[in-house]
């Protein structure tokens, strides 16, 4: 009978960020196919410089690597300039120093590293955030942060989307978000676009009606345009990157920047 009310821990992913300057930012990066050839090493990799620099915190949304397999849809396996244990160890190479910082807060699989699993059952997402002493955060999770005073929810997700189009792919999110209703940001990667949108909320706590703002958001990724799988299908270019959000320590405040 508890079933549909237990509470499930592990799925909660919870950190105290510290703020600087009144508020906490958070940096989602992923999608970045680390062995495809259209990959943007360089810019994946300064983002990433960025944020070591910087001492600000990372989601890592999925998809990281390629893992192209003989049975992959497509030619990934032929095209891919690394194979999958190299795309592996490049990723952890570029993913220590984060982790030594402890400025990873958690890593998605995605789609593409679930390639391997289902062709062995071995979760190489699961192996990376083991080695890098991170947590595993599976395909989707909850995040409770507390920064200051403030506390905030997330939900995060790689997800599933065919959606072609930047109003479909944040028609995607934001149908997400519908069954997320209490999360204030609801941040989804796989769709290969950078962008956000506030949905104004109405809820009753204790006897008065408030409102609530929830961003939905989507998490970029690191894959050029020319003679890519994008381009050969005629979708649109996408914009390139990882968006930044600040969490506001002295009162609920959420910023993005995409």
């Amino acid at each position: 009978a508890r079933g549909d009310t237990m509470s499930h821990s592990r799925y909660l992913n919870k950190h105290r960020l510290k703020p600087k300057n009144d508020y906490a930012r958070i940096v989602f990066w992923g999608d970045v196919h680390i062995g495809a050839p259209t990959c943007l090493e360089e810019q994946a990799r300064a983002k990433l410089d960025y944020c070591l620099k910087s001492n600000v915190p990372i989601v890592i949304m999925g998809d990281v690597i390629e893992c192209g397999l003989t049975g992959s849809v497509g030619d990934s396996v032929y095209m891919q300039r690394l194979n999958p244990q190299q795309q592996m160890d490049t990723a952890v190479e570029w993913l220590t120093p984060l982790a030594q910082k402890g400025l990873i807060l958690g890593m998605h699989a995605g789609n593409h590293e679930a390639r391997i699993t289902k062709a062995t059952s071995i979760d190489v997402t699961k192996l990376m955030a083991r080695q890098l002493g991170v947590p595993y955060l599976g395909s989707a999770c909850w995040h409770l942060f507390y920064v200051g005073k403030e506390r905030y929810t997330l939900y995060t997700l790689h997800g599933a989307s065919g959606s072609r189009f930047i109003h479909t792919k944040l028609k995607a999110v934001t149908d997400i978000a519908h069954y997320f209703p209490t999360a204030d940001i609801v941040a989804h990667g796989h769709v290969h676009d950078l962008a956000s949108v506030a949905i104004e909320r109405q809820a009753v706590y204790g006897t008065k009606v408030v409102y609530k703002k929830q961003y939905c958001l989507l998490t970029g990724h690191y894959l050029g345009y020319k003679e890519s799988y994008a381009e050969m299908k005629g979708m649109p270019p996408a914009k390139v990157g990882s968006p930044e959000v600040k969490l506001y320590d002295n009162e609920r405040d959420v910023h993005i920047r995409t």
